[in-house]
């Protein structure tokens, strides 16, 4: 009775080191199998400093786009796991930076608003003028421009969830965005405009 209970032919897990010698010597299907050895990892690392699951989807993904085009760099007889959630945290450093830039465009934006008069924009009876001029304005946007600006300032999704929820690519998004914000302060400067 074989003691091993695997079939004859069976063929031994062949380790991570071997199969990054593979993909180097041009067998890139058995990233593949890399990537299914090691993703729970890198999930849980994403995962714990993103907490949400589509950014962490995103962000698992690029991780292994990134070893890929890397992977070169890899040192083989160090820890492959160590690297590549090297490579997330890297990644999660870059998108919390994107989002802190991308809010502080937002308060700007939001300032630029408020300010377009200079002191007037303080009084309450110019924020409602201006609230009721940017509400006005969103309503004679094209509809996927309206729903993205909704997306992002209002419910606080990344680019990149918007682009997700839209159907579109990422650099498409934001350009749709840019292209709206511009429509939006137009139609709100001359609506807002004296006499």
């Amino acid at each position: 009775m074989n003691r091993s209970m695997a079939p004859p032919s069976a063929q031994p897990e062949i380790d991570t080191e071997a199969l990054v010698g593979r993909v180097l010597a041009g067998d890139t299907d058995s990233f593949s199998a890399v990537v299914r050895r090691h993703e729970a990892e890198v999930w849980r690392v994403a995962a714990a400093l993103l907490g949400d699951r589509t950014a962490t989807a995103n962000l698992v993904q690029q991780t292994f786009v990134n070893a890929y085009e890397k992977l070169e760099q890899y040192r083989p007889g160090h820890d492959f796991t160590r690297w590549l959630k090297g490579i997330a945290r890297n990644l999660v450093r870059e998108d919390l930076r994107r989002r802190e830039r991308e809010g502080r465009t937002l308060a700007a934006y939001r300032d630029y608003l408020e300010q377009l008069h200079g002191d007037e924009g303080r009084s309450e009876q110019h924020q409602r003028e201006l609230d009721r001029a940017v509400s006005a304005c969103r309503q004679e946007l094209a509809p996927a421009a309206s729903r993205a600006l909704a997306l992002h300032y209002d419910e606080g999704l990344s680019v990149e969830e918007v682009a997700a929820a839209i159907a579109r690519t990422v650099a498409g998004t934001r350009q749709l965005l840019f292209r709206a914000r511009l429509a939006l302060r137009a139609c709100v400067e001359k609506r807002l405009a004296p006499g």
